[in-house]
C-alpha cells in the first residue's frame, strides 16, 4: 500500500504510455490522429519552461550570499558534466565493440538527405541579437546567461533589490503550481504521443536496425540505473538513494514521452526540490544540464560512430579513432539543442571527423530518432544526480536533511507572515 501511495502518479503516467503504445501498435500509421492531444499537453508544458527558468534562476542567484559560491557551483558542475560524458562514451564503446550493432545489416545507401547546417560555434549559443529572442525555448542557453547576469545585478542592489527578489520567489512558486496543473494532463498527452510514435515508426523499429536498437535499449537501461544509483549514493548516501528513486520517476516518464530535455526541466526542478536540493543548486544545475549534460546523447553518438565504421569498413579500434569518437560524442552532445531532433549537429560532426559520405546521414538520423526516448531519460535524470553530488561537495554530508528541514520550517513560518492582528 505504501508503494502504491508513493508512486500512484507514476503508475498512472506509465499506464497512459503503455496504453498509448498498444494503440499505436494496433492502429499503425492511423494512430497519428492522436497527435493533437499530445501537442495540447506538450505546448502547455513548453510554455512553462522559459518563465520557470527565468524566475527560479533569478530567485536562486539573487538569494545567493556571494558570487564566489556561484563560481564554485559552476566549476564543479561543468567538470562533472564532462567527466560523466567521457565515462558514458567509454562505456558505450565497450558495449558496441563487443556486440557489433551493425552485424548482419545490409543497407542500400543510395538516398541522399539535406542535413542542413550545424551550429558548431558553442559561443553562439550564449547570446541572441534581439531581446525578444530570449523568450524562445530554442535559445535556452542565451536565456540562462542573461538570467544569471540579471540575478547577480539584482543581488548586488542589496536592500533595494529585496522587493524584486521576493517577487521572483513568489512568481517561481506560482509557476511550479502551474506545472503541477499541467501534469494532470500528462497521462493523456504522453499516451497520445506514444500512440503516434509507435504507429508511425513501428516498421522502422522492427526493420534492419532492430539489432542496434535492442543493443542500445539494453545498454541505456543498464546505464540509466547504474549511473543514477551511483550519483545518488555518492551525493546523498542511502537516504539520498531512496529519495532519488522516489521522486525521479515522473521526470523519467516525461522525458521518455516527450523526447525533450527541455520539456523535462519543470518536472526535474520539482523532483530536485522534493529530494532536498537547495534552490541555488537545483535552479542552476537543472536548466544548465538540460543544455550541456547529455550522457544519453553521448551513447547515441557512439552507437552511430561504431555502426557507420562497420558499414564503411573503418577500424574503430585504432587509438586515434577511439579518441576521436570520445571527443566528438561529448562535444556534439553539448552543442545539440535540448529539444526533440535538435538539428543534425551530431551527424555532421561525425561525418566530418571520420570522412563518411553524405549517404550516411539518413541512417544516422534514423538511428538517432528511434533511440531518442531512452537517451533523453538518461540526459534528464542525470542532471538531478549531478546536483546531488554538487550538494555533497559544497554543502557537506548532511545537505539533504538540512535543506529539507529548512524548507519545512519556511512553510510553517510563511502563513504566519500573512496574519493581520486586529
Amino acid at each position: 500500500m505504501t508503494l502504491l501511495k508513493n508512486y500512484k502518479s507514476s503508475f498512472i503516467l506509465l499506464g497512459g504510455m503503455i496504453i498509448g503504445s498498444l494503440i499505436g501498435a494496433v492502429m499503425g500509421p492511423k494512430a497519428t490522429m492522436f497527435m493533437p492531444l499530445a501537442n495540447l499537453f506538450l505546448n502547455l508544458l513548453y510554455c512553462c519552461i522559459v518563465p520557470m527558468i527565468f524566475t527560479s534562476l533569478v530567485s536562486a542567484i539573487a538569494n545567493m550570499q556571494s558570487t564566489k559560491k556561484l563560481g564554485k557551483i559552476l566549476g564543479i558542475m561543468l567538470g562533472l558534466f564532462i567527466l560523466t560524458g567521457i565515462i558514458a562514451a567509454v562505456y558505450m564503446l565497450i558495449v558496441t565493440i563487443l556486440l557489433n550493432p551493425a552485424k548482419g545489416v545490409n543497407l542500400n545507401l543510395t538516398e541522399t538527405m539535406d542535413g542542413g547546417s550545424a551550429n558548431a560555434d558553442f559561443f553562439a549559443m550564449l547570446t541572441v541579437d534581439d531581446f525578444n529572442l530570449l523568450w524562445s525555448r530554442q535559445n535556452l542557453m542565451a536565456l540562462i546567461v542573461f538570467t544569471m547576469i540579471f540575478g547577480i545585478a539584482t543581488s548586488s542592489l542589496g536592500e533595494k533589490g529585496k522587493p524584486l527578489v521576493a517577487f521572483f520567489d513568489a512568481l517561481s512558486a506560482v509557476i511550479i503550481k502551474v506545472v503541477g496543473y499541467v501534469m494532470y494532463l500528462a497521462p493523456i498527452g504522453l499516451g497520445a504521443f506514444f500512440a503516434s510514435l509507435i504507429g508511425e515508426q513501428g516498421s522502422q523499429i522492427a526493420g534492419p536496425l532492430s539489432r542496434a536498437l535492442i543493443i542500445f535499449l539494453l545498454a541505456s537501461l543498464v546505464y540509466y540505473f547504474v549511473s543514477n544509483t551511483l550519483f545518488a549514493l555518492i551525493g546523498g548516501g542511502k537516504a539520498g538513494l531512496a529519495a532519488f528513486w522516489k521522486h525521479i520517476i515522473p521526470p523519467s516518464l516525461t522525458s521518455l514521452g516527450t523526447c525533450s530535455s527541455a520539456a523535462t526541466i519543470p518536472t526535474n526542478l520539482i523532483a530536485g526540490k522534493n529530494i532536498g536540493l537547495s534552490n541555488e543548486i537545483n535552479n542552476l544545475v537543472i536548466p544548465m544540464g538540460a543544455n550541456l549534460h547529455k550522457d544519453g546523447a553521448v551513447l547515441i553518438q557512439i552507437l552511430k560512430i561504431v555502426f557507420m565504421c562497420e558499414i564503411f569498413d573503418v577500424n574503430i579500434l585504432e587509438p586515434r579513432n577511439l579518441i576521436t569518437a570520445i571527443a566528438i560524442s561529448v562535444l556534439a552532445s553539448c552543442v545539440m539543442g535540448a529539444i526533440p531532433a535538435g538539428g543534425y549537429t551530431g551527424e555532421i560532426f561525425i561525418m566530418s571527423a571520420f570522412g563518411f559520405p553524405a549517404v550516411a546521414m539518413p541512417i544516422m538520423v534514423l538511428i538517432g530518432t528511434i533511440t531518442d526516448a531512452p537517451a533523453t531519460a538518461i540526459n534528464s535524470t542525470g542532471d538531478v544526480g549531478v546536483g546531488m553530488i554538487i550538494s555533497r561537495l559544497i554543502e557537506g554530508k548532511g545537505w539533504m536533511k538540512q535543506n529539507l528541514a529548512m524548507e519545512k520550517e519556511e512553510k510553517m513560518i510563511t502563513p504566519a507572515k500573512n496574519v493581520k492582528l486586529s
